[in-house]
């Protein structure tokens, strides 16, 4: 049975007054690529977003946004949020690499990385291999905004006040999947400035882009994923990376070559406990952020999206050399 949800009563008074703007015909916060660029600029006081290769990702979350998710004002603004932060972080990226190519030029410690199908123990193994002194983990704040602005540093305190707004927003969240701005978190969200990530389908019902996402190459992602890691090594070298998301699962095979140093760690679980799991926690964020959830049509592409996930990884494995990945039943 899912509980039903119950919004807190400052974001129902502000989503109330958005829908009363809205009912006069006042546009908020309108998502289009132009205006998203133009914040991004401001934001991080750069304009170069290097290849164009982003834009056909970015011109269609914008329309699935607006066809799909229904998003409260409260939604709205997260999710113009995100979306800025993702571009913000690209700007930086490319900067990053003309300042310091030597960077993106070096090997990787062998990353330890963990995937398998959400709700199937990746966040426990996870957490518990990071407790190696040896080993780097990053911090949900960090791979939120993995790359610094100029001038004071205020990621972490931007994460704790956003993660505290959203268990305010969703108090049974931490139930399902437990979130702290200190601990560590998915790397998925290292794929946001690539704009090809599921982070966004994870934060609201955008089907459209969801799509369209299951239909591109992945491997492009995954180049700007290893970029991440290899500015993540430099802050720490000689550490261990260790991460983990559920999304690489279905694309093990362009993970391994564009991080062929990686170590891989699958997880398994029965699929129907999963599924059931899964869907309950989309029910908690989604509902944080949008007028109503779908859980039909939600629980059904989540259904289609792990069968994708399973095909390719098992196609994927068929290919890769007998113990590069080492398999954990989580009972």
């Amino acid at each position: 049975m899912l509980e039903p949800i119950v919004h807190p009563l400052p974001s129902r008074v502000l989503n109330r007054a958005g829908a009363l703007l809205q009912s006069a015909g006042m546009e908020l916060l309108t998502y289009t690529p132009g205006t998203f660029k133009e914040r991004a600029m401001r934001m991080a006081g750069l304009d170069d977003f290097g290849e164009p290769d982003y834009e056909a990702g970015l011109a269609t979350l914008c329309d699935s946004v607006e066809k799909d998710a229904r998003l409260l004002l409260t939604g709205r603004l997260a999710f113009r949020d995100g979306v800025t932060n993702a571009l913000v972080t690209r700007l930086r990226r490319i900067e990053a690499r003309k300042r310091s190519p030597e960077i993106f030029a070096r090997p990787l410690v062998p990353p330890l990385i963990v995937i398998g199908l959400p709700r199937s123990g990746t966040t426990l193994l996870q957490r518990l291999l990071s407790l190696d002194e040896e080993t780097r983990a990053p911090a949900l704040w960090e791979l939120q905004e993995p790359i610094a602005g100029p001038g004071p540093d205020r990621r972490r305190e931007r994460s704790i006040k956003q993660v505290a707004r959203m268990k305010k927003a969703a108090p049974g969240i931490d139930a399902k999947h437990h979130i702290d701005s200190d601990e560590p978190e998915e790397d998925v969200f290292l794929f946001d400035s690539s704009l090809w990530s599921l982070s966004f389908w994870m934060l609201a019902p955008v089907y459209g882009y969801l799509t369209w996402y299951l239909e591109q190459d992945p491997l492009p992602g995954y180049r700007v994923y290893r970029e991440h890691l290899q500015l993540f090594q430099a802050e720490n070298p000689g550490k261990r990376l260790t991460l983990k998301a559920p999304a690489h699962t279905g694309y093990v095979g362009a993970l391994l070559e564009a991080v062929p140093e990686a170590l891989v760690v699958q997880t398994h679980r029965d699929p129907v406990t999963v599924t059931n799991s899964v869907n309950s926690l989309f029910h908690t964020v989604h509902g944080y952020l949008t007028e109503r959830v779908d859980i039909e049509r939600t629980a059904a592409v989540n259904v289609d999206l792990f069968l994708r996930y399973f095909e390719w990884n098992f196609a994927a494995r068929e290919k890769i050399q007998a113990g590069r990945i080492l398999d954990i039943r989580y009972d």
